[in-house]
Order: structure tokens, then sequence, then C-alpha cells
């Protein structure tokens, strides 16, 4: 039976599109709520397919009332309001549950989105934890009692935006300071007037990726990350499965759900971000919507479970948890943006021809104007690649990446960029 899903806004790697695209494919009708569609289109991200919407409608999307009285006088009642992208998560679960439609406790979709409040329940609940201490001053950061370097963040951005890692008191005040002046994200929004000062934990990240119904977690994945060098963490790629023994997957899946059920996050999909320290892995941060940078795709190519699809299922009919088999691995890496104005672009041909290869796509064209990479969403391309590990799936995006060529006019940049 069709139903009428409502989306409000999207992020711009991957997964709102896929989950639009998956509630077109099942027959729904498609309502998109945003402020600004055109931010949809502009170049340096993945774009929006007008093909996946029946309905746009623009909105305050940054104010739970304006969302209500939107959806209130659609010309047909929705039956459910999904956000995929962090930035409105909160929104679309106080409005939600305002209207009455099913999703997840608004309560634990705010303690997820901010990481000292996450910290705090996850300690209590003996969930591990690095180290950490919520400051509201850069003076504070002079106190924390912290080893350095240290890591300092903002307790409710994105996409790696500030995000440092601090090698001494000096840098940790100063870094504090910058975030404390940065008061509103990059939808508008205004963000916590506080920093999180933490332990480094210096060792390999992944993410634990989770369909979560009535309270109940299945872990379908554990993703592999690949981080550019410190002091910044932006992703560079990433493959599914991660490169786990049996029993290390196990303790990640463990700390991921037991870290869920901590913060009351109830309903949807969760991606739980993890270190792994070396007495065992330690949560990050809970993401508590679908993993971007593609990371559903992987999923679905590694293990058959369309997370995307399963969310939008989730809201508009009974749900049980889907069979999870063992594919071949899959991963994507990304070309960082570079600076200037863009001239060419070359070589896409040749990287589609590399061995399993599945797709490359190109965020820029000759004229789009580029910047460097600041966070995970300042990108020229990406490959995808399947392969019979994780790594060598990886490797074959690399190497797809590799034979692309992207000028600008200040730099020529090269898909060799990405090799860490």
């Amino acid at each position: 039976m069709q139903k009428h899903i409502v989306f409000l806004e999207s992020n711009l790697t991957g997964s709102g599109y896929e989950a639009m695209a998956a509630a077109r494919a099942a027959g729904h009708h498609v309502t998109f709520l945003t402020r600004d569609v055109n931010l949809y289109t502009a170049p340096g991200h993945e774009k929006l397919d007008p093909a996946w919407l029946d309905n746009v409608v623009t909105c305050d999307t940054n104010d739970p009332d304006s969302v209500v009285a939107t959806v209130k006088n659609l010309d047909r009642p929705a039956d459910a309001l999904l956000a995929v992208g962090e930035w409105h998560m909160i929104c679309a679960a106080e409005a939600g549950r305002a209207l009455g439609l099913p999703g997840p406790s608004p309560d634990g979709v705010r303690a997820a989105r901010d990481k000292s409040r996450t910290r705090q329940l996850c300690a209590e609940a003996g969930v591990p934890v690095p180290r950490f201490v919520r400051v509201t001053t850069p003076q504070e950061a002079h106190r924390t009692g912290l080893p350095h370097p240290c890591v300092v963040k903002p307790l409710d951005d994105a996409g790696s935006n500030g995000v440092r890692l601090c090698a001494t008191h000096e840098e940790s005040a100063a870094h504090v300071r910058t975030i404390l002046a940065d008061t509103h994200n990059e939808r508008g929004q205004r963000k916590i007037p506080a920093a999180l000062v933490e332990e480094y934990i210096d060792g390999p990240e992944v993410s634990v990726e989770i369909l979560v119904y009535d309270g109940t977690p299945t872990v379908v994945a554990l993703t592999w990350k690949e981080l550019s060098s410190p002091p910044y963490f932006f992703e560079t790629g990433h493959h599914v499965p991660a490169d786990l023994d049996p029993e290390s997957a196990e303790r990640c899946a463990r700390v991921a759900t037991d870290s869920l059920r901590a913060v009351g996050f109830d309903m949807g999909v969760a991606h739980v971000e993890l270190r792994l320290a070396t007495d065992g892995p330690r949560l990050i941060e809970i993401n508590c919507r679908p993993a971007g940078d593609r990371i559903t795709y992987l999923v679905a190519l590694a293990t058959g479970v369309n997370l995307c699809e399963e969310l939008v299922r989730m809201h508009v009919e009974p749900w049980t948890p889907p069979a999870i088999t063992t594919r071949s691995a899959a991963a994507i890496a990304f070309l960082p943006a570079g600076p200037g104005e863009v001239r060419a672009v070359r070589g896409a041909d040749r990287a589609r021809l590399v061995e399993g290869v599945t797709d490359v796509s190109l965020y820029v064209n000759a004229g789009d104007h580029s910047r460097p990479q600041l966070n995970n969403t300042a990108r020229h391309a990406h490959a995808i690649a399947v392969g019979p590990t994780g790594r060598q799936a990886h490797a074959r995006a690399r190497e797809a990446l590799a034979e692309l060529r992207v000028e600008t006019s200040l730099e020529p940049h090269s898909g060799k960029a990405v090799r860490p």
C-alpha cells in the first residue's frame, strides 16, 4: 500500500538520497521539506535527483513548530517523517512525536547529538569511553587534568568539523576558543556553547552499523575507517567488513549496542564510531542516523541489507530484522578537494576499468569553484570497488582514483592524494 513519506532535509554524503530513492522504489509518495533545495544541486558533493521526489516544500526546517504546521498543511496526511542527516535528527524526532508519527524518542536523539551527554550516560552505564571533560571557556582547557596530546571537538557538530588533536594546553585552549566563536553550524542552527576535551585513543577506528526497532538493536555490519593524519581526522575511505577477528568484532558490537541502550535511542538506524585501544574498543560517538559516505551502499554490497530500505520500512509497516548474508567485501575511497576553479577533469573512463570497480562519481565539473578540504564534505570524487577482502577492495578503489586528475586554477589534483 502506498504511504506518504516526508523527508526533512538530507545529508550530502549519500544515505539521505538512498533513503529517498528507496521510498520511491517501494512505491511511496515522497515529499521533501527543505529551506533551500539549491543546496542539493551545488558542486562539490553528490546531487539530489528530482526523480525521487513527488513534491518539494520550502519551510523553516530548523523549527519543529514550523515543520509540524507544514506537514499538517500538506495535500495528503503524512505516514512518516524521516530525517537522515545529522543536523535535523532532533527536529524530526520532536516534530514526529508532536504529529503522532512513528519514530525515535526525542530524548534519545538529543542525548546522542550532545557528545558530552553521550559520554556521561555511557560512562554511568559502564560503556568504555575516553576520559573527557566538558568545558565552556578556554581557561578550563588548562585544568582538565588530561594528558596531551588530547582531542578537542564541538559537542554537536558533524562531518569531523572542528575535531582536532592538540599537543599542548595552549593549543587546547586556543582551539576551544575557536569552537566557541563558531556559534552556528552549516545549516544555520545554534550550536551548544561548549566543547569536549577528551583522551586521545591512538588506535584504528571502526563503526558499527545497527538497525534499532522497539529498543532492540540488530548489528548488521562493522566498517573499517581510513583517516587522514592528525591533527585532523578527515575520512578518506571505508571498507566493509572491518578487518577484525571474531572476538574483537563481538566486543565492538557489544560496546555499540550497549551505548545505544545507555542513551535511549530506540528506533531507526545507528552509525556508532569506536576507537580500538590496546585494551579494547572505546566509544567515540553515536550517530542516530544511517552512515554517510555511501557506507550504507557498501553494507548492501557486503551483506545484502539495504539499511535505508529498512529505515523506510520500519516506519510504515510491522518490522522484523532482515537476513544478513556474506557477500564480497566492498570499499570506497575519496579524492579530497583542492582549491581554485576547476579547469579540467580527466581519467574517469580509465578509473571505471579498474578490476572490481562498481562506481566512479565526480562531484565537480570544469568551471566549478572548489575549496580545500576542511571537513568530510569537501571532495572532488569517489570510487567504489568490491573484492575478496576489505583491504583488497579498498586498494582497488584507490587504484581507480589514481587514474583521476582534477586540474584547478591553483594546483593540479590527482587521485593519488588519497593514498595514506
